[in-house]
């Protein structure tokens, strides 16, 4: 995109980085930063932070200095808690919610719609069901398509028509968001920003890799329970919602562990190559030391290896580079697998929400496997097969297939965004949607 160097520069501010205990969290801001940069290098993006750590503030500084990152929050009275965020919200021309599940920062949306100046929605999924109605893929369109045409909470309603761009991650929400009539001027399909991360850290991967000494043509398996422990994760008193997830875990964490051990068991057997067991979340490295190998095996369990830490995004990243394929149970690292190029299988949850569907509408249908399937078992270690087949090269081309549609929809996306800060400081009207772009 070309520039008129005398205008005033765009201001972009980036809602985002909802949490650090989730590499897929962490990778939505830089994913997303890094578009927008692309569309307008002139411009000035800033990165509104939820949750940051050290290493992710040095990732940035690193790999994206260009990048201003300000941290805070309002209190009731609106009066912001740092000085840098102040800054950044008075001199933002536009407010951009970053890719999560669901409306994450929606207080925050609503507090910048009084200001009248432009926002947008980037990537999110809105499942109107939510983690506590577990139900499959089919199940959740079927409940989708039943849902009366006034279902969704008014105050989004308000909110998605005044947004400059609404654009979902899966088909699914912008579906059930057009059945609700939001009057949102742009409601599209819109990926993922994950899609566009590619901050890998080659050096770091390579000294795991050696470490761990496993030889090319590895698999790559993140296990996860069915629900995420945030109390224990974050440290803080159990309530009973909490309680009823921990239930819900322990009634399926063996026979989900099962499942996992059954496909890589498949893939030993079948390819006599390597296993990582790594996490995306960091509560999982406990959950694969529970497990694994104890669960596999005799003739499988020396070809294992099983993570000790939680990674930082940069290293997980580049080495999902290196695997020959990732089969996660998180969306996310199928997601990090394909911006690399790395053929990818999700093993799918019923307690996770309607983003899985996001693979088929990337062309892949295939790629998402349900874990409570009668034949789930079976699928998999077909899936697996016919990633490995032909040394891997049919599904690596599909994978960048699969790439370049996400990538090339993120740049129309960001296009549309910058357009949006530019209209917004020159004072025109909000530009127009980018345009459909057709999915395989």
């Amino acid at each position: 995109m070309t520039t008129d160097t005398a205008a005033p520069a765009r201001r972009i501010l980036l809602r985002s980085s909802w949490a650090t205990v989730n590499i897929g969290d962490v990778a939505h801001s830089p994913g997303a930063a890094a578009v927008l940069h692309e569309a307008d290098p002139e411009a000035q993006i800033t990165l509104w932070a939820v949750r940051l750590n050290d290493r992710e503030r040095a990732m940035f500084a690193e790999r994206q200095p260009w990048l201003e990152v300000v941290e805070g929050r309002f209190d009731e009275h609106d009066v912001a808690s740092t000085p840098e965020l102040a800054r950044a919200w008075e001199e933002a021309d536009l407010l951009v919610h970053g890719s999560g599940s669901g409306l994450v920062a929606g207080r925050d949306m609503y507090r910048w719609q009084r200001t009248g100046r432009p926002y947008g929605v980037f990537g999110i999924t809105y499942d109107p069901f939510g983690l506590l109605t577990p139900s499959t893929l089919a199940q959740a369109r079927a409940q989708i398509e039943a849902l009366p045409g006034d279902y969704m909470y008014e105050r989004d309603r308000e909110l998605f028509a005044g947004a400059a761009f609404l654009y979902c991650r899966d088909s699914l929400s912008s579906d059930y968001l057009a059945s609700q009539g939001t009057g949102a001027p742009c409601l599209e399909w819109g990926p993922d920003a994950t899609f566009a991360y590619d901050l890998a850290d080659d050096h770091a991967a390579a000294a795991l890799i050696a470490t761990l000494d496993l030889r090319p043509g590895f698999l790559i398996a993140v296990p996860r329970s069915r629900y995420a422990p945030y109390h224990r994760i974050y440290d803080r008193v159990p309530q009973q919602l909490d309680h009823y997830k921990d239930a819900v875990n322990a009634a399926h964490d063996e026979q989900d562990m099962a499942v996992l051990a059954s496909a890589i068991t498949s893939w030993v057997r079948r390819t006599g190559q390597d296993v990582l067991i790594g996490p995306e979340m960091s509560y999982a490295v406990q959950l694969a030391a529970e497990h694994f190998p104890r669960i596999l095996p005799s003739d499988v369990a020396p070809r294992v290896r099983v993570l000790t830490e939680y990674w930082d995004l940069p290293t997980a990243t580049a080495v999902y580079r290196q695997a020959a394929a990732v089969l996660s149970m998180d969306c996310h690292s199928p997601i990090l697998a394909t911006a690399v190029g790395t053929p990818s299988l999700y093993l799918r949850q019923p307690t996770e929400t309607i983003k899985g569907v996001m693979f088929a509408d990337l062309g892949a249908p295939e790629r998402v496997v349900e874990i409570e399937a009668h034949d789930a078992a079976e699928r998999l270690a077909a899936a697996l097969a016919e990633l490995a087949a032909d040394d891997g090269r049919s599904a690596r081309e599909q994978t960048v297939r699969m790439r370049e549609q996400a990538q090339a929809r993120l740049a129309q996306m960001a296009e549309h965004a910058v357009s949006a800060a530019g209209r917004a400081r020159t004072g025109l009207a909000v530009a127009s949607a980018a345009g459909p772009l057709p999915r395989e």
